[in-house]
């Protein structure tokens, strides 16, 4: 065998051997471990909103009997009050659309001038992260002296006070 083949063979050995050393011999040091970095934190859910209704009569004998809205750019998480004599219904429509739909059961559940505060903290919404609140529907007005005169109202996204909040308030005692 020609000598410079023994030395490449050598040098072959040397590195082989290099390569598998796992540092047990006395005073070898262990591989570092590889370092892991933890898991990342699941993303915050977005923001949710406490949602009022601005509705304010013409009159001292208007009062509001009912309302359909449809919300779009939010997610109804849940009706948070429900005012006296009235039933308060939420639901998915598809398509990114939320229905809301309220009515008084009896005609002295009508909210009047005098009630305004009935309409407060309804629903807490989770408004879609880049879209804005889209409102649409109506709402169906009367006066007390006179059944005919109900008006439909339609709704804007004026209709709508929010405010951030994380959770349904404490029932109003």
């Amino acid at each position: 065998m020609r000598t410079w083949r023994l030395s490449l063979m050598a040098l072959a050995l040397v590195a082989t051997a290099a390569c598998h050393d796992k540092g047990d011999k006395p005073g070898a040091k262990a591989p570092a471990a590889a370092k892991v970095a933890p898991p990342p934190a699941p993303p915050a859910p977005p923001p949710t909103e406490l949602v009022s209704l601005t509705w304010r009569p013409a009159d001292s004998n208007q009062n509001l009997q009912s309302f359909e809205l449809q919300l779009t750019g939010a997610d109804v998480v849940s009706v948070c009050h429900t005012p006296p004599g009235w039933v308060l219904k939420s639901s998915r429509a598809g398509s990114g659309v939320a229905d809301v739909r309220g009515y008084a059961t009896v005609g002295a559940g009508y909210i009047s001038v005098d009630d305004l505060a009935d309409l407060d903290d309804l629903l807490l919404i989770r408004p879609h992260p880049g879209e804005p609140i889209g409102v649409r529907g109506k709402l169906l007005t009367g006066v007390y002296a006179d059944d005919g005169g109900q008006i439909e109202v339609t709704a804007t996204p004026a209709l709508l006070a929010r405010e951030p909040a994380e959770q349904c308030p404490e029932p109003k005692a």
